[in-house]
């Protein structure tokens, strides 16, 4: 079944859709929340994410009238977002019994103010990268954060390597405009 045909059904008759999107995949969206939490969640936690993946997907479909764009550019962003915020809570959760005797070791001469400084800009590139849509904010998280070529990210977003060039660099452009527009000097 192609994307087309997906699509349509998706449309046409909601619950084979949703049922042949989540065979067509599945394995792709375990994969990256694995390969994403497989350090940090229990395995409950990172099915649970899975399941997340698919509830948020289909419970956008469903508010659309007309499904556009690549829905393998689609489920990676949104697998992506909720391995993102599976370990949030996760690391919020865990909790660290301590001795009186080691609090002392605890002291850190970090700086809070400039750490939180950072956390905040970091949150901000990531809301503006996301507020490209797809399949730029992949292509631009593809090529930024992970370091990933033109050739490897054609491959994910399924468009040609000159395709990616292309909209990486309007991209880029747009992105320095959001940035500005939200206060970013250059």
């Amino acid at each position: 079944m192609n994307e087309n045909e997906l699509k349509q059904m998706l449309k046409s008759a909601p619950e084979r859709g949703q049922r042949a999107f989540y065979d067509k995949y599945f394995n792709y969206v375990y994969t990256i929340v694995y390969a994403r939490l497989k350090w940090y969640a229990a395995p409950e936690d990172i099915d649970e994410c899975v399941g997340d993946v698919f509830a948020h997907c289909f419970l956008y479909f469903d508010k659309q009238e007309n499904i556009s764009g690549d829905l393998k550019a689609f489920v990676a962003a949104v697998a992506r977002n909720k391995a993102v915020d599976t370990y949030r809570k996760v690391a919020r959760h865990k909790e660290r019994n301590i001795s009186m005797e080691d609090a002392e070791e605890l002291v850190s001469d970090e700086n809070i103010a400039e750490t939180a400084e950072t956390t905040e800009i970091r949150q901000i590139l990531y809301d503006k990268v996301g507020e490209l849509g797809e399949p730029d904010s992949t292509i631009i998280i593809q090529k930024y954060f992970y370091g990933r070529s033109s050739k490897e990210i054609a491959k994910i977003v399924e468009l040609s390597s000159d395709n990616v060039r292309a909209r990486c660099s309007r991209a880029v452009k747009k992105l320095r405009e959001l940035l500005l527009q939200a206060g970013f000097a250059r």
